[in-house]
């Protein structure tokens, strides 16, 4: 094996070399389900101006399956972005770009024989001074099939220009040394020019050429070889240079690190911070009744100008399986730089949804989803519950500026379905007037504030009571209803109100009651009302992670979805968010508050 670090010859490289037109500025990228420009941009690395510059009209709409041009790195030490073509396998990007196999793989882990086709962008990190065929092979080790080895060999070896050497005997000639190894004078003479004007003389050491039926027998040898190498199926090389991720064996061992600002006890935000650590301890007592050990490390990450790297440099999280927390913006990324550098999870605090980090880093796990992916999600089931909508805004014209109002103008028009906006102040005739029978009609409000809710509830009672018994109507909202509903439950109940959210839970349900008991029992007290639950954060959270270690180890990542942990308040919906970078969780409830006075929890994914 050590003869495939040997350098493949020049001529081999240029037979795979693709001509190149000039410096390229741009690539393609095919916009996907729930991007927006801000995500893309972050991907990337570049400016949304700079995005729109390129692409005119785009500042307006951007659909999913639209190709958009985006800038290229100028600078390519740290590797550029590249849009597969027709015809490129990962064995010609490979070589072409003189990087391994397992380089390409690794800076993808989202990349797969399955997804790796036209149009899709990937990652090639900045050329190495190694082969890139011998060091994929070596890399890959046992996982090389064996003859892929042999014909690496056969190419890295079948290199010599003479067959041998030879030593002249007394009196020998070059007539019989030809005869001798089978070749003709020419050849001879080709290899040991010298010998054109002058005679052999005992010991002197000759060069022996190849045949020109050996040669030719070399040749085809070779190029057969080359030919398989250049054939080798993406899904091989996959599989030579797939991560290997064991099995958890004993005890995990996971880093919380929090802002617990503990000189600071009354705080609203600590008392939060304090809730989420609680219902971690609830998750890690559930798994140790499940035979699960687990190892947890408490770190107070403290304000936001308090520096986190001294912490990340102190050696204490060298032994970490995954890291949950941190706060501020500036403590995530300091985490996730050193999650990428020691191949460790991160979990960051389900607070922020538009952390830049996720976009490149595949070790971050984003709990709340950015709100372009969160929006599609939404919409799209949205059209599952309510195939035949006709859908009413009404418009509080104070709040003008709606983005989940303005993407599902945009869903309903690439639906082929209008919607009727009619003002608050004026609304009760302009309503009933809207109705559409045979249509599921819809009441949106343009804003999820309180104040126009409380506005419109009577209104669209006095509607519910007094349209036509088949005319159907919903009242659908936002994730803040479930915070007024203590305050209007009759009243969203009469109308029959929908909202979407990606937390929810309701008390009666049997993982509510039996957490909340849980944390009674404890701690001594209730939890804190709020929505949502920091406890119920924690508990799910660590819960969902730590189960996925225990029973799958670092391969967690391949079995995200397959996981079924009766979480109380949240769902999890993993889907890496480009084939370099982390995970978006995109789950997302119905919840409907129905006029025959249930509550009804839908999860479109079970």
């Amino acid at each position: 094996m050590t003869r495939l670090k040997k350098i493949i010859p020049a001529f081999l490289l240029s037979l795979l070399l693709c001509l190149q037109t000039g410096a390229q500025e741009y690539f393609m990228h095919t916009v996907t389900q729930g991007q927006g420009l801000y995500s893309i941009s972050r991907m990337y690395g570049v400016t949304e101006d700079d995005i729109i510059k390129l692409n005119p009209g785009s500042e307006k709409v951007i659909r999913a399956g639209e190709s958009l041009k985006i800038p290229a790195r100028k600078n390519t030490s740290s590797g550029k972005f590249h849009t597969i073509q027709k015809g490129e396998t990962l064995y010609r990007l490979s070589v072409e770009n003189r990087v391994s196999v397992k380089e390409i793989c690794d800076a993808n882990p989202g990349l797969s024989a399955q997804n790796f086709k036209i149009g899709q962008v990937i990652t090639i990190p900045a050329p190495s001074d190694e082969d890139p065929l011998a060091s994929s092979i070596e890399n890959a080790g046992d996982e090389t099939p064996q003859e892929i080895i042999t014909d690496t060999e056969t190419i890295l070896t079948d290199t010599a220009r003479f067959k041998g050497t030879h030593e002249v005997k007394r009196r020998e000639t070059i007539y019989r040394i030809c005869n001798t190894y089978g070749i003709t004078q020419d050849e001879f003479l080709d290899a040991n020019p010298e010998y054109r004007y002058r005679k052999l003389s005992r010991g002197a050491i000759v060069n022996i050429p190849f045949s020109a039926e050996e040669l030719a027998r070399r040749r085809i040898k070779r190029d057969q070889a080359l030919s398989r190498i250049e054939s080798i199926p993406d899904s091989t090389l996959f599989t030579m240079n797939e991560r290997k991720n064991g099995q958890s064996d004993g005890t995990i061992t996971a880093a919380l690190i929090l802002p617990f600002s503990l000189d600071d006890t009354t705080s609203l935000e600590q008392k939060r911070m304090v809730e989420f650590y609680q219902g971690i301890l609830l998750a890690l007592d559930k798994l140790k009744n499940e035979k699960v050990s687990v190892n947890l490390k408490l770190f107070d990450s403290k304000g936001e100008d308090n520096p986190l790297e001294p912490l990340l440099q102190s050696g204490k999280l060298d032994d970490v399986d995954i890291i949950f927390g941190t706060r501020h913006s500036n403590h995530i990324s300091a985490a996730a730089k050193w999650s990428t550098d020691h191949q460790v999870p991160l979990v960051p605090l389900p607070l922020n949804s538009n952390m830049d980090d996720v976009y490149n880093n595949p070790y971050v796990f984003q709990i709340n989803t950015p709100q372009s992916y969160f929006h599609q999600e939404i919409f799209s089931h949205f059209f599952r519950q309510f195939p035949n909508p006709n859908v009413i805004i009404l418009d509080a014209d104070e709040y003008s500026r709606n983005p989940f109002i303005d993407g599902l103008k945009t869903a309903l028009t690439d639906h082929d379905l209008t919607y009727t906006t009619v003002l608050i102040d004026t609304v009760y005739q302009q309503i009933m007037n809207a109705l559409v029978p045979g249509k599921q009609n819809l009441f949106i409000i343009n804003t999820p504030n309180s104040e126009p809710l409380n506005t419109m509830l009577p209104v669209l009672q006095l509607v519910t009571r007094n349209k036509d018994p088949e005319i159907e109507t919903h009242l659908f909202g936002y994730p803040q209803y479930q915070y007024y509903a203590s305050d209007h439950l009759n009243e969203m109940y009469e109308v029959d109100t929908w909202f979407y959210s990606w937390f929810y839970t309701n008390n009666m349900l049997r993982e509510a009651v039996e957490f909340n008991t849980a944390f009674r029992r404890a701690f001594s007290r209730q939890m804190m009302i709020s929505y949502p639950s920091y406890a119920s954060y924690g508990y799910d959270t660590g819960y969902y992670f730590l189960k996925g270690l225990a029973t799958y180890g670092r391969d967690f990542e391949n079995h995200l979805n397959d996981l079924e942990t009766d979480p109380v308040q949240m769902g999890f919906k993993f889907e890496r968010v480009n084939n370099w970078g982390g995970y978006i969780n995109r789950k997302v409830f119905f919840v409907n508050f129905s006029n025959d006075y249930k509550v009804i929890k839908i999860d479109f994914d079970k």
